[in-house]
């Protein structure tokens, strides 16, 4: 034990001995932290507006940070450049950056062939430092992943060069997570920013959705926004209702409440195939916007309209 320094006598007791580090209880870049709580998962929501039964349960998830706004073009071309200037630091390789984490650019043509009728839109949109600030689409469920893994890796690499001990690593957030986020500190709100209309005072909209059918430029986009275009909920979060769905880690059944735990539920079939989403986005009704409703998709699709964003632990 020499060496060590000073040991304070601990009288024949078992005692842990701090050893002074203090870890910051700043909140990571471009993160905010939401406190813990306990909410009604899958409240709040309109029944009246579609035909569809909707589950709710009490629920309290543990104090995480959580991305500002979805992430954009700007940050994942940033993460695309980081591994391919050292695919092996993060346990990649070239042709697995290529296959898995490049953004499908053909996604807009295949969802929306009128709207689209070629590809040259996706390239430019993936591509074009005027689409930086938009959320980054054509992302798999499995990429998303990727990308708090390689994050995490990336930031603790730097906190150990500077003597800092490592915190705890970026994920995907669970559905519990992402709604009682979203309801802003509201047990059951409708919308992010409380309800019940989807206009403020001023009959502005605000959130980027179709309004009507066939009618995406309502908003005054006809497809995504830049990320913070419309005003945050009160946790200093933005699009948590449309613009692009959000990927969750929880595997989706019809009957995913009942396959839920009591706290912080995620829903444990690592195997399955269909993935929670939720938020809407700019090609959906309102109904989709509110806070207590989920949608899925295939964890191997990547779609024009889903994105993501990423939470961490609260320590």
């Amino acid at each position: 034990m020499s060496g060590c320094g000073t040991i304070p006598d601990d009288e024949g007791e078992i005692v842990g001995h701090s050893n002074k580090v203090r870890l910051t209880s700043k909140p990571p870049l471009g993160m905010v932290l939401i406190p813990a709580g306990t909410f009604l998962m899958g409240g709040g929501v309109n029944q009246g507006m579609v035909a569809k039964t909707n589950i709710t349960q009490v629920t309290t998830v543990a104090p995480f940070y959580m991305d500002q706004a979805p992430i954009t073009n700007a940050q994942y071309r940033a993460f695309i450049a980081i591994v391919q200037a050292d695919p092996a630091a993060y346990g990649l390789d070239e042709a697995y950056i290529n296959e898995k984490l490049i953004p499908d650019t053909t996604v807009w043509r295949k969802d929306f062939p009128d709207m689209f009728m070629d590809d040259s839109f996706g390239k430019s949109y993936w591509e074009n430092p005027c689409y930086d600030s938009h959320p980054v689409l054509g992302i798999k469920f499995e990429a998303a992943q990727q990308f708090a893994r390689v994050r995490t890796i990336y930031r603790n690499k730097y906190l150990e060069a500077k003597g800092k001990p490592p915190l705890p690593p970026f994920r995907l957030p669970t559905a519990a997570e992402r709604e009682y986020a979203a309801k802003g500190g509201r047990s059951s709100g409708q919308y992010p920013w409380g309800g019940p209309t989807v206009r403020d005072q001023k009959n502005r909209l605000l959130a980027n959705f179709q309004v009507t059918k066939g009618n995406y430029a309502a908003s005054g986009y006809a497809y995504t926004s830049p990320v913070k275009a419309f005003p945050p909920n009160d946790y200093g979060l933005y699009d948590m209702a449309g613009n692009v769905s959000e990927w969750c880690e929880d595997v989706y059944t019809p009957l995913l409440i009942h396959k839920s735990a009591t706290i912080s539920p995620l829903y444990k079939e690592q195997e399955g195939l269909f993935r929670v989403i939720k938020g809407g986005s700019w090609k959906d009704y309102a109904y989709m916007l509110q806070t207590g409703v989920s949608d899925c998709e295939h964890k191997d699709v990547a779609r024009s309209y889903i994105g993501f964003r990423c939470v961490m632990s609260a320590i």
